[in-house]
């Protein structure tokens, strides 16, 4: 069943959120078998997908989302058909390179 996470828009360009910040605990686990990233059709610069908080961009980034180009958008999923919800969403954080853009989310759970 999908499942949506909502919009993350960090006001931070080197603080990221989690992609379960709009949940009651951002931190908690949240097991999924997929889960995808849409660039907001507003965003002007790059959205990064990475591994943690405070990431260093030539190590730590899983994809660098482009801003979409008029008219449309760009969106990245990653799954795992292994298992019951092998995936975290809370391990996926959000940076902009323009504060306050980001991604919407929807986490695919079985």
């Amino acid at each position: 069943m999908q499942h949506a996470l909502g919009q993350i828009t960090p006001s931070s360009t080197v603080t990221a959120l989690r992609a379960t910040n709009n949940e009651t605990t951002p931190s908690k686990q949240y097991p999924c078998q997929a889960i995808q990233f849409q660039v907001l059709e507003t965003n002007t610069g790059i959205v990064y997908i990475c591994d943690r908080q405070t990431p260093t961009l030539t190590q730590h980034v899983h994809i660098a989302l482009p801003a979409p180009a008029a008219g449309s958008t760009f969106a990245w999923s990653v799954g795992n058909p292994a298992g019951a919800n092998p995936l975290n969403a809370a391990d996926y954080w959000i940076l902009p390179a323009v504060a306050n853009e980001g991604v919407r989310i929807t986490a695919v759970r079985t």
